[in-house]
This record gives structure tokens, sequence and C-alpha cells, in this order.
């Protein structure tokens, strides 16, 4: 059974997502079930990954957010948790689609097209986009580096800088 929409998680919710997405639920082991919060009653709940790090996913036509909630382990530097977050997007999908990552606070442009998952996560106040998706193109209008945006995928990076444009496997 495929899942369509927006699809909006709480840690409750979290095996209930994984029963209609056939995945079995899995949470690190420094995930905790806290009290809900004033963001949880609001329906945006971020679930806890880590002591400096936590999840969101708003769309999540793949079911992958399950699996990238898994693998995220509280990085020792930020550079560690930007390839985190994209190696496990990724292959989550199934190395299907392309991904982009990218610090939300630094300037962007993107025209994606097909997302096939949306989310976010949060290191050290730091809140990254995660964008799983078919083709388009994406600029980073800010600084570069893996502190602040990784991809992978099928992509033509001309002069290697800021503007990618990805294309379909």
């Amino acid at each position: 059974m495929t899942t369509s929409g927006v699809l909006k998680k709480s840690l409750a919710a979290v095996a209930l997502c994984a029963a209609l997405t056939a995945t079995a639920a899995a949470f690190p082991a420094t995930a905790s079930a806290a009290p809900v919060t004033a963001a949880a009653a609001a329906g945006d709940s971020p679930v806890d990954v880590g002591a400096n790090a936590n999840l969101n996913f708003n769309v999540d036509v793949l079911g992958i957010a399950n699996k990238i909630e898994s693998s995220i382990k509280t990085a020792q530097n930020r550079e560690g948790f930007v390839k985190n977050l994209m190696e496990s997007a990724f292959y989550a999908s199934g190395g299907q689609y392309n991904v982009m990552v990218h610090n939300l606070s630094q300037p962007y442009e993107e025209h994606l097209n097909g997302v096939k998952a949306y989310g976010s996560a949060t290191y050290d106040g730091v809140v990254y986009g995660i964008w799983v998706f078919e083709d388009g193109e994406f600029t980073n209008q800010g600084d570069g580096g893996y502190i602040n945006w990784a991809f992978k995928g099928w992509f033509d990076r001309p002069d290697n800088g800021g503007y990618v444009k990805f294309s379909r496997p």
C-alpha cells in the first residue's frame, strides 16, 4: 500500500506509518518518547534522534523517513551529519531518486520535480531541508561545503559552482 499526500509524524504516528508503508519502525538508541510539546500539538513534531539532532518529515511518499531516522547519529561535526543525511536518504529511497540536503538558513532557489519525500533535520540549531525527487534544478546562493549542503544522484554541476541540474535516473 502506498502513502500519499502530506504525512505529519509524531512518535505515536511512527508505528502507524510503518504499518501503512510495510516498513518496520526502527528507532536509534538515543530516541526517546518525550511528552507532547507545543510543536507536537500543532502537528509539526520533530522526532528526537539524538542529543543535538532531530528529524521531521512532512511528505514521505516512499516511506523512507523511518529508515533515515534510524540512521541518524549524533555526529562529532556538521559535515559528517550532512553527509550522513544525504547518504541515508539516497539509500533509503533505493538509490532510485536524486537527493538534496541544504542548510535552510542559507539562501537558495529550488525547482524540483517529482518530490517523493521532504523533511528537515536539525543539528545544533542548524535546520537542513532534505528533498528526495526525480529531477529539477537547485541553486545554492550561500556558502558551499558539506557543512551547508550535499547532494547525490544524476546531475550536472557546471564550473563546480552553486547551480546543479538533476536528471532522472
